[in-house]
């Protein structure tokens, strides 16, 4: 009969089997995380932050392959049709996972079944901005200048159907007041728009917005989201300004369905492990997000019920994607 030490030994050597496994067969390949939009903005940067930090954990390489195009849904498509086999992971957004699927009739992936979550990284709100020479300096203010005026208001976002086209039509839809959508093929020339004063108010990320906004070309009226920005912290939020949308935009590292669980277990925990970095917490906050690891089932809860808030306002809006 084998002692107990020899059953504890073949126990642990049963347990670590798969993960040795896994680390025989990754040597000399890299795991390639793909960010789904261009290099240079928000979700790049954010995605660079993460293979960085992850292949020190991992003791791996993890590069970044941003394959843009179709709002995200694109390089989504293809992590989703990609082999399960921990090699191909994608940084989706809400825009992707949770927007998309009220927006395009034709999406040629599901979110919820195409896909895993292993954690979400960072999560947070956009912020309304205005030129620096605009009338108002917050949102109440805002509502009352274009209700005077009678005219409709002409605000800009990075695109139709985006999480900050959607966001302001909240408050067009919560207040009643006129407004008409700009959108932008991207944040870069939208900011460069509104400080030049070609438009007058606009949506945007919190980290593309900041430099305009320390150097004095453009202000801050709200947040979108739950809670202030750290980035931020004189800016109220939607809710405190009067407009009751705290739906929050959010970065998550995904993977195929069906990765094995052991995978899911293994990826899962060195994420994690990443999102309790200083280093990695104060880079986030710099980008306008917070970390705040959550568990991934407390995530999926959130994902769901974001999906569900997203069609509705997608759906009450009428906006539509060509």
């Amino acid at each position: 009969m084998p002692s107990r030490r020899a059953l504890l030994i073949s126990a642990a050597t049963l347990t670590a089997a798969p993960l040795l496994a896994h680390a025989a067969n990754t040597r000399g390949k890299a795991i390639r995380i793909v960010v789904p939009f261009p290099a240079g903005g928000g979700t790049d940067v954010m995605g660079r932050l993460i293979a960085l930090e992850l292949g020190r954990e991992l003791n791996a390489t993890v590069i970044v392959d941003n394959v843009p195009g179709a709002t995200g849904t694109l390089g989504s498509a293809q992590v989703a049709r990609s082999a399960p086999d921990g090699f191909t992971l994608l940084l989706g957004i809400s825009a992707t996972h949770s927007i998309a699927p009220a927006l395009f009739k034709d999406l040629k992936y599901s979110p919820e079944r195409d896909f895993v979550a292993l954690a979400r990284i960072a999560h947070g709100g956009n912020v309304l901005v205005a030129n620096a020479k605009y009338a108002a300096d917050t949102l109440p203010e805002m509502l009352a200048l274009v209700k005077r005026s009678g005219a409709p208001l002409m605000y800009g976002s990075w695109g139709t159907g985006s999480g900050g086209h959607l966001a302001v039509e909240s408050i067009r839809l919560s207040t009643g007041i006129p407004m008409e959508h700009v959108p932008y093929k991207g944040v870069a020339p939208l900011l460069q728009d509104l400080a030049g004063g070609q438009i007058e108010v606009a949506m945007a990320d919190v980290a593309g917005a900041l430099p305009l906004l320390q150097a004095g070309k453009i202000k801050a009226l709200a947040v979108s989201g739950r809670k202030r920005s750290s980035a931020l912290p004189q800016v109220p939020t939607l809710v405190e300004s009067g407009v009751a949308f705290d739906t929050e935009i959010w970065y998550t590292l995904f993977a195929p369905a069906k990765l094995s669980p052991v995978d899911v277990q293994r990826l899962a925990q060195a994420s994690a492990q990443v999102l309790l970095q200083p280093r990695v917490v104060e880079k986030i906050r710099s980008l306008g997000m917070e970390a705040e690891p959550i568990s991934r089932e407390a995530f999926e809860k959130q994902w769901h019920e974001d999906t569900a808030v997203w069609a509705r306002l997608v759906k009450v809006s009428g906006v539509t994607v060509n």
